[in-house]
């Protein structure tokens, strides 16, 4: 399914999540960092869950993960696409998002990597790819 076919909510931005959404169009997956006790966290808060400390960075995450889990979705596009939960690989939380590939190439703890897509000049989303399937 090509994307133009996928209709995008407009994610709501605030002081909060900006940093994530600028990462995005960067071409990088970020996420918090506690700049008192170095804990990695996501999604991004402005509070440390360790040491609840307001002192919060940014640090980029390496866009790599494994497949926890997938559904096919059957819901308001022409044609079904996966959806699934990856455990980012530097072990700090899971993601739900889109996968680009079919069911059948799909496999439980499959590697996984992060690929951008610019829906229009002031907004890009991620999706995920399994890591075995070649680079476009």
């Amino acid at each position: 399914m090509s994307w133009p076919e996928i209709v995008y909510l407009q994610p709501k931005i605030t002081g909060l999540t900006s940093k994530f959404w600028e990462g995005l169009k960067n071409r990088k997956l970020l996420a918090s960092k506690c700049n008192d006790c170095g804990e990695r966290f996501f999604p991004p808060r402005g509070l440390c869950p360790k040491c609840l400390s307001e002192n919060i960075g940014w640090v980029e995450l390496s866009g790599k993960g494994r497949l926890h889990s997938w559904t096919e979705v059957h819901y308001l596009t022409p044609k079904p696409y996966m959806l699934g939960v990856i455990d980012l690989a530097e072990g700090i939380g899971r993601m739900v998002s889109r996968i680009e590939a079919k069911q059948e190439e799909l496999e439980m703890d499959m590697p996984m990597r992060i690929d951008f897509i610019d829906v229009s000049d002031k907004l890009t989303l991620f999706i995920w790819k399994p890591d075995k399937l070649p680079r476009p």
